[in-house]
Order: structure tokens, then sequence, then C-alpha cells
């Protein structure tokens, strides 16, 4: 029995066949219920508003959040506030930059491979959060130029939006500011305690049996 465009579904239909048909026959349906038009299509009438995702009820889940410096080509504004940061123990690897939270009982077997780091909090404009470790003095009490520099940088980023460019002629971060962006940061909302979870539950190191310290230890 031949199909026609009143019955999309044909009772004959072999049922291996069916989820095929039946995409056809809607397909079908489509294009009859679609205006004609002539000339370019003018998609600039379906225009979504700028508070699409507030209207549509859509809302961003955030799972996981990177503890690593912003990228180089990223605007991002520090969250200002002493809620919204902290001084820990982080140990990172060089080979790919992933920073793992240590605890403070272990500063002495590891002191070799970690130091004391702040931990700022950040967004980007697409609203992606992240943690900066950024080093703090050693015992002697000095400060590489790039860490200096970054202090600087997240100090400014509290209030405009900035990305960081790699002076590697004067050893430090030249801080650029974006002078036309005036919106400010959506951050989510979720308290830092959260943020820190996010960050490193996955990188936490809590006895030198962690496979990362075994690992650089040469035990595995």
């Amino acid at each position: 029995m031949p199909k026609t465009s009143s019955s999309p579904i044909s009772p004959e239909i072999n049922p291996n066949q069916r989820s095929l048909d039946l995409g056809d026959a809607l397909t079908e349906q489509a294009l009859e219920a679609a205006p004609a038009f002539a000339g370019n299509l003018d998609l600039t009438a379906f225009r979504l508003p700028q508070n699409f995702n507030a209207v549509g009820g859509v809302k961003k889940l955030i799972t996981s959040v990177p503890g690593r410096k912003p990228g180089t080509q990223t605007y991002f504004r520090v969250r200002p506030g002493d809620d919204w940061r902290m001084q820990a123990l982080i140990l990172q690897l060089k080979e790919d930059g992933e920073s793992y939270f240590v605890m403070p009982q272990l500063a002495s077997e590891l002191a070799s491979e970690c130091r004391p780091k702040m931990l700022y909090t950040y967004v980007d404009r697409d609203g992606n959060l992240g943690i900066w470790p950024v080093n703090l003095p050693g015992e002697d009490g000095r400060l590489d130029a790039w860490s200096q520099s970054a202090h600087t940088a997240a100090a400014h980023a509290q209030a405009r939006w900035v990305r960081l460019l790699a002076n590697r002629h004067v050893g430090a971060y030249d801080v650029i500011e974006a002078t036309n962006l005036t919106e400010e940061p959506k951050w989510p909302e979720m308290d830092f305690k959260k943020v820190l979870n996010l960050a490193f539950k996955e990188r936490l190191i809590t006895s030198m049996s962690h496979p990362i310290v075994r690992r650089l230890r040469g035990e595995i």
C-alpha cells in the first residue's frame, strides 16, 4: 500500500524499517508545513535574545574546576575578598602543569616537590571557573619575577578584565587590560569550599602512598 501524506505510518510497515519510515514521514510532514520563500532566507529574523538562557531555563552545571593559570589568550577576572583565596601547599607536575593539593603534615617529606602557593578564584568571559595557584615567597623570602607579576595581575583582575602575556625578554608577565569590556563577571552560585572540592577532589595527596608521590620517588 503506498504511503500518503495523511497517513504517516502505514499499518503494513516492516518492524525492522519502522524507525526509518517514521523519520521519512515526519520529514515529509515538516516539508509540507514549511512556508515557501523566494530569494535568500533572512536568518537574522531568528536571532535569539541576549537573555535566552535565562528565559529558556538553561543553567550551566559545573562539575569540575581546573587548577591552573588562565590561558594566555583568555580574559579573566579574579574574585575579590579573602573568602575566595587561600594559601596552600601545592605539588605541580612540570610535564602537564597539573596541580595537586598536599596536606600540610607532608610538608617536610615533600619539601623538594611542593611549595606554598596562593590559590585565586577566577572566571573567564564564558563563565568558566578556575583556581589559579601562584607561588608565594620561599623560606628566604624571595619571589621570582614571574610570580610577582602574576600576583600583580591577580590584584588588577579584581576590578578589570585582563589576560596574561609572557614576556620572555623581561622574564615576567605583561598584564593586558581590556579597556572596552565593562560587564561584570557572572560568578557561579557556589561557595569557595565547593570550588576547591571540584578543583582538587581527584588531586588530593594525603599520604606518601599516593601514586604521584610514589612515582616521583621511583617506587613505581
